[in-house]
């Protein structure tokens, strides 16, 4: 009882993150996750609680999607996608750990300074960093590194970003969830645990959401990247 409730905290913190910020959900509970359950356990969980998430975000930013403008990024990452999960399921768990890790730190770092600059990139660039982020999504359901960088690089507007971000995620999380279910890396009890923490899922979005025109997104963020970096320290220096 003591882990579904912890489990469920974890959820319900990613969810309201995204909610709230339109990223975020495998950042936060991924690394959470792997602290008290197995990884693989973990980020099977966390994709079937992430498409909930992203199922509803494109539904309420739908009038700002348009998927001609993503499409290079989702055929890149459906090539990545089988080949992270191969990875998932035959990796050693302390090296996706320490792996992830550095993944988190990365983004910290590169959100942190700001030293991304904006640039009139070709959509055509879309095949690599979508192959970056299926191969991320595949193997830990953190596809949103390489996508939050691409985005950046285009500097869309704040709408059109986050409904850009949404409808990716969307696709993403239905392969991935589907390859995990396919490859074996998500069975009937991994099924079982997201039905559990539907509530938690449903709640953390549903707050985060609402709080979404009343809180500093910025100041936020800011929290969330000072949590982050903790979180990358302490999955790289445990063992």
């Amino acid at each position: 009882m003591e882990i579904y409730f912890t489990i469920g905290l974890i959820i319900f913190l990613a969810s309201f993150t995204q909610g709230l910020t339109g990223f975020g959900f495998a950042l936060v509970s991924i690394p959470l996750l792997s602290l008290v359950i197995d990884i693989k356990v973990g980020i099977a969980l966390g994709a079937l609680c992430g498409l909930v998430v992203n199922i509803y975000l494109t539904l309420r930013l739908r009038k700002h999607i348009k998927f001609s403008e993503i499409r290079y990024l989702i055929f890149g990452a459906i090539v990545g996608i089988p080949v992270g999960t191969y990875f998932l399921k035959s990796a050693n768990p302390d090296l996706l750990k320490i792996f992830l890790g550095v993944i988190v730190l990365i983004f910290v770092f590169s959100t942190s300074f700001n030293f991304l600059k904006h640039y009139e990139l070709n959509d055509r660039w879309g095949y690599l960093f979508g192959l970056f982020a299926g191969l991320l999504g595949g193997a830990f359901n953190t596809n949103g590194p390489p996508i939050l960088i691409y985005f950046a690089l285009k500097d869309l507007s704040k709408n059109k970003h986050k409904a850009s971000i949404a409808g990716f995620f969307l696709v993403t999380s239905i392969i991935i969830v589907a390859d995990h279910a396919f490859t074996g890396v998500s069975d009937l009890h991994i099924f079982y645990m997201f039905l559990k923490q539907l509530p938690f899922v449903i709640a953390g979005l549903l707050i985060g959401d609402l709080l979404f025109l009343k809180i500093s997104t910025k100041i936020y963020r800011k929290i969330i990247i000072a949590f982050l970096f903790f979180i990358g320290v302490f999955l790289i220096i445990q063992h």
